[in-house]
């Protein structure tokens, strides 16, 4: 009797529309329109202060009738898509449209989740990759994280306009950089330990090498970018870094993984004692990662200089002052319990994922 190789199967996720550009949100009525004529907008409320006429006037001047406009989005809980999924039901749109942040947008596709919708995403600053993913990050109601929920498929359309995210504060960029740091070596992980473990998709060559072009994009275009944007200069490097972040970095670890860096970030978030935004942490754990990994020293202090040129944190004092005990929980929940710890290679020990932290504490790179 012959024995049959399991097919393996590669397999890669996307929007069906991305569009990047100054002005890109009035192509949104339009892109829209395929998908019905009833749409139920929801957002922060600094995100719709900040494009909710271009967004109304797409959609109206399309044919789309605004049924629904919420904009009291802070953070993406149960509670919050719950609340605003049992608002749509009653407004019964067409498709949600999802304008902000990476709360807001998680949000927005979540609820259209619930109300088996299509979404749409407007983003409105450069924090996040969220907006072309088919994912929600969920936080409890004090922002520490709770889970990831896998949704069915990605945003229909996905919108940046660059007019609308160069104009937000630069930090937001910082943050997103940072975020968009670790796509590289967690689509790395990913792969090794797909080929050795043979228990998952195995991730296209496309999506990998999205992720060395992110991680390229970030090194070559990142400070002048964050410098550009801070003297009100709208260069090719600030587009360059957002396409980095929103789409070859989304749709990177959207077709590999998340790896040790996000399974250290939410150890940390769940000890209740981290200050930091998501990419703050996320950079910080990137060099966690390599270290652990015993990548070449001229490689992480690489990443180190960059992260300090750009205003990212290397070390954990930056996250305000963290207990032993914490730290040993931040640790041992990474290593043992997050799910992106399984796309490492090797089982994540604590013991070692501790010695890593040590030396990158140390500057023992």
């Amino acid at each position: 009797m012959t024995t049959l190789e399991p097919i393996k199967i590669r397999k890669m996720v996307t929007p069906s529309l991305y569009i990047q550009g100054k002005g890109a949100i009035y192509y949104l009525g339009q892109k829209a329109f395929p998908y019905g004529d009833k749409g139920y907008v929801v957002g922060g409320a600094s995100a719709l202060t900040a494009a909710g006429d271009r967004i109304r006037k797409s959609l109206v001047s399309n044919g789309i009738e605004v049924v629904g406009w919420n904009d009291s989005i802070k953070d993406c809980t149960h509670a919050t898509i719950a609340r605003l999924a049992e608002e749509g039901k009653h407004l019964k749109p067409h498709f949600v449209v999802g304008v902000g942040g990476g709360r807001a947008v998680d949000t927005a596709k979540a609820v259209a989740w619930k109300l088996k919708l299509p979404s749409i995403t407007v983003g409105t600053q450069c924090a996040t990759n969220a907006d072309a993913s088919a994912e929600s990050v969920v936080y409890t109601d004090d922002h520490r994280f709770l889970e990831v929920i896998a949704l069915p498929r990605n945003p229909v359309v996905v919108i940046e306009d660059t007019e609308v995210i160069f104009n937000a504060p630069s930090k937001y960029m910082v943050w997103g950089m940072g975020d968009a740091l670790s796509t590289k070596f967690e689509a790395e992980a990913y792969a090794k330990a797909r080929q050795k473990k043979k228990d998952a998709e195995t991730p296209p060559t496309a999506a990998l090498a999205l992720a060395d072009a992110c991680y390229k994009g970030l090194m070559e275009h990142g400070l002048k970018a964050i410098t550009d944007v801070k003297n009100g200069n709208h260069s090719t490097d600030v587009d360059d870094v957002i396409e980095a972040v929103k789409l070859s970095s989304a749709m990177a670890f959207e077709n590999t993984g998340c790896a040790l860096a996000h399974a250290f970030h939410n150890g940390l978030t769940r000890t209740g004692q981290v200050k930091g935004e998501h990419g703050e942490i996320v950079a910080y754990g990137t060099i966690v990662q390599m270290v652990y990994e015993n990548r070449p020293r001229d490689e992480v202090q690489q990443v180190v200089n960059w992260c300090d040129k750009i205003g990212l944190p290397t070390k954990l004092r930056a996250f305000g002052e963290l207990t032993k005990a914490a730290l040993r929980m931040a640790v041992e929940y990474a290593a043992e319990k997050d799910w992106n710890s399984r796309n490492m290679p090797d089982k994540v020990k604590a013991s070692e994922l501790m010695a890593a932290v040590e030396k990158v504490e140390r500057g023992k790179l």
